[in-house]
């Protein structure tokens, strides 16, 4: 058998701890605190509720989490896959892909076949799924609203963290296990609300094994850079777990051609990683990409507007523009021109709003572009 790429990667030691189950069973699934991926059933799909954070009069927070085990030697020979979607609440196409991907193994498991472990979070963030937006709210001080992307791995109460950082301190160390249970991650995100865009990664190329996992997605666009302190890729990667941030389209809108192509994305990475053990016994070379499609782009430029007003631009994503090209205007009330708006850069179209409320300040463009080699 062939080696995968990722084999560099880090592996990581199996939980110290174990799974703590509340007693509590919600919608005919217990409750956890806590997961040790060595507890849970082999060759079996389990779902559990785990309990982040608890609101204003003690109302818990219940965040639902498939856990795919393989067979009891992959806790060493196997790896630990971790699929995330729908930290920001409006974000909801990674929602399906982790479904399809359960429901999809549910016969390779049961038989024996997968070699490792797959952790699936559907809906990280159901409070902000119930407010139709994409932070999480919190009732302090009069509310205010929180990205959980921004605040990974986050900070219990006891050192000072507020409800949103503790939040994300149970997932990171409750259900990731601060990477004892993961060693290596999707984070499934799509645009925020009012923009356009393709099928796009993140990906930081500093850390191996990174490149690999985008490459795999097959995406309209990669854009390479560092990440953002704070949000799920990044801190994956900062503890040396190759991660990509997926961007499957706009928000908002159940985008059935985008979803199987993230869908598809992770049957290649899984059998790429040789989780599936019947087809890892047949396959001797490592699995074809298909990158004609794919643009690599090292640098974004954003396009401000610069009046209120109503925006009209006539563009697409992936539409090539060029630097000084003329692409809409701004209109007031009375349908005079306030803003005529041109290309900051010569590259292609990443996002581009196709809301026509528009303040000023706000980004209605992205366009990305190579600055330097990427091959």
């Amino acid at each position: 058998m062939m080696k995968s790429i990722f084999a560099g990667a880090l592996m990581g030691g199996l939980v110290l701890g174990q799974t703590n189950f509340t007693g509590d069973i919600l919608h005919g699934y217990p409750v956890i605190s806590a997961l040790d991926i060595a507890d849970v059933p082999a060759n079996t799909i389990s779902r559990y509720w785990i309990s982040a954070a608890q609101a204003q009069g003690g109302l818990d927070y219940f965040v639902p989490v498939f856990v795919a085990r393989g067979t009891n030697s992959s806790l060493t020979t196997g790896r630990k896959l971790s699929l995330s979607a729908s930290i920001h609440g409006d974000e909801l196409n990674g929602i399906p892909v982790v479904q399809r991907v359960f429901a999809s193994i549910n016969e390779t498991v049961a038989s024996g076949g997968l070699n490792g472990t797959i952790i699936g979070v559907p809906t990280m963030n159901p409070n902000g799924n119930i407010h139709n937006q994409p932070n999480f709210y919190t009732s302090s001080d009069n509310g205010y609203y929180n990205n959980l992307n921004r605040l990974m791995p986050g900070t219990s109460v006891e050192e000072g963290g507020d409800l949103a950082d503790a939040y994300d301190f149970t997932i990171w160390n409750n259900l990731w296990g601060n990477t004892s249970n993961v060693d290596i991650a999707v984070d499934l995100h799509t645009l925020s609300i009012g923009s356009n865009g393709p099928f796009w990664a993140y990906a930081d190329f500093a850390l191996p094994g990174v490149q690999r996992l985008a490459e795999l997605a097959q995406p309209d666009i990669i854009k390479i850079d560092s990440g953002e302190p704070g949000s799920v890729e990044t801190t994956w990667v900062g503890h040396n777990v190759p991660a990509i941030t997926l961007e499957i389209g706009p928000a908002k809108i159940w985008n059935r051609t985008l979803i199987t192509r993230a869908e598809n994305f992770i049957y290649r990475l899984m059998d790429d990683l040789y989780m599936d053990t019947t087809k890892a016994a047949n396959r001797t070379d490592p699995v074809v990409v298909d990158l004609s499609a794919t643009y690599k782009a090292t640098n974004l430029t954003k396009l401000r507007a610069m009046h209120s007003g109503w925006i009209e631009m006539d563009l697409t994503p992936l539409q090539d523009v060029t630097e000084g090209e003329v692409i809409g205007n701004i209109y007031n009330s009375w349908g005079d021109v306030l803003e005529e708006l041109t290309a900051p850069a010569t590259g292609k179209v990443l996002t581009v709003n196709f809301d026509p409320a528009v303040e000023k300040g706000a980004g209605v463009l992205d366009i990305v572009y190579n600055a330097t080699s990427t091959e």
